[in-house]
């Protein structure tokens, strides 16, 4: 597949008057679509896996015909996950690169700067990987998000909790982090909604010292806490876990889809086997979409696919499912996007409400080894 690096670009004029993008897509040979993301820098494990489900999803495309005759062709940059960076590549890939839609970013604040030059320039765009509740309910009609966001997670975690373990209470845990802070946010809200008593949120900072850490953990486990939700990306769920262990802590442990990473439940890193985690694909599901994703991820890059490849894959599936309908512009693409009902994919069934949000049912699953396996007591 061909990819095309883009350098790093002049001033961005950022409040600028956008021109009409009511132009043909298939002047040229090739479909351009911009892939952001962080491809270094600590986030980079969710980073690089979204741009390796997107590139498979446009090489299968293109050697089974491409769209309507044309290729796909992925144009990449890494935004390091850092929000700074975001505003001159996304108007890098709108006015040089010509992309037709932009996929990304894998950071919530990096997708909110996209989503905001994407609704000026009326390009379409995609994250399945941001899980930020606000990135679609901003109101932009040319924002889609492909997978479960915090408010759909954190509701099967305490229907759960509920429900089937009928705990009431718990600590939580979380990064000190936008990603953390909005999970804190909703889940704490979620959770004293049904009658759970939530100690914190508890911070973990980047710069705490030993000292300062163990002294978290220990706020977390006292009074006999039945379990603890952790709020983080793998490498801090990591060291919670392990922290959580080391001081004896034997109840239960669950995160959001920051830790359905095989970074984290592959890790083999103390106290992460039997957590329970938000699952937002089940890589054994024997779909045929699924059957295929699987063998050729695994045959091109030599290891299973996660959550965020699987998601990738679809949302460039999806877009090209749009475009073969005719489509002649960009108002047409996102018209199609809208209009097309259910994409059946790898990662199931994905249903679109008028906010552009993911709609499916979120699922759980333990970290049992090196695997997740779907917890069918939630269904």
């Amino acid at each position: 597949m061909k990819t095309r690096p883009v350098s790093l670009p002049h001033v961005l004029i950022f409040f600028l008057v956008f021109l009409s993008t009511a132009t043909d897509l298939f002047a040229q040979e090739n479909i351009s679509i911009g892939v952001i993301g962080a491809l270094s820098g600590p986030k980079s494990i969710y980073g690089i896996s979204h741009l390796r489900g997107a590139e498979l999803a446009a090489d299968i495309i293109n050697r089974d015909g491409g769209v309507n005759g044309n290729k796909i062709v992925l144009v990449p940059v890494d935004d390091r996950g850092e929000m700074g960076l975001v505003g001159n590549l996304v108007t890098r890939l709108i006015y040089d690169e010509k992309v037709l839609a932009i996929l990304g970013s894998v950071d919530s604040g990096c997708t909110h700067v996209i989503s905001m030059i994407c609704v000026r320039s009326q390009m379409p765009h995609f994250t399945c990987v941001a899980t930020d509740p606000s990135i679609t309910r901003a109101g932009s009609p040319w924002t889609f998000r492909t997978l479960s966001d915090d408010e759909r997670q954190s509701e099967a975690l305490v229907k759960y909790l509920t429900t089937v373990r009928n705990f009431r209470n718990l600590s939580f845990i979380a990064a000190d982090s936008r990603y953390g802070k909005m999970g804190a946010k909703i889940f704490s809200r979620r959770a004293r909604d049904s009658g759970i008593e939530v100690r914190g949120p508890i911070w973990i900072k980047q710069g705490d010292s030993d000292l300062e850490f163990l002294g978290k953990i220990r706020q977390a486990i006292q009074d006999k806490t039945q379990a603890i939700v952790i709020w983080s990306l793998a490498e801090d769920g990591k060291r919670i876990v392990a922290g959580l262990k080391n001081a004896g802590f034997s109840g239960m442990i669950l995160g959001g889809d920051g830790l359905a990473s095989p970074a984290f439940f592959a890790s083999g890193a103390p106290g992460v086997n039997g957590g329970v985690v938000t699952c937002p694909y089940d890589q054994e599901n024997t779909s045929l979409p699924n059957t295929i994703f699987k063998k050729e991820f695994l045959e091109r890059f030599r290891a299973a696919p996660d959550s965020f490849a699987a998601h990738a894959f679809d949302t460039v599936n999806m877009i090209a499912r749009s475009l073969r309908n005719g489509v002649k512009s960009k108002s047409e693409l996102r018209a199609a996007i809208v209009s097309a009902g259910p994409f059946s994919g790898a990662t199931g069934k994905i249903s679109l409400d008028s906010s552009g949000n993911d709609t499916r049912q979120v699922m759980l699953a333990l970290c049992d080894g090196n695997n997740l396996k779907l917890l069918e007591s939630l269904h």
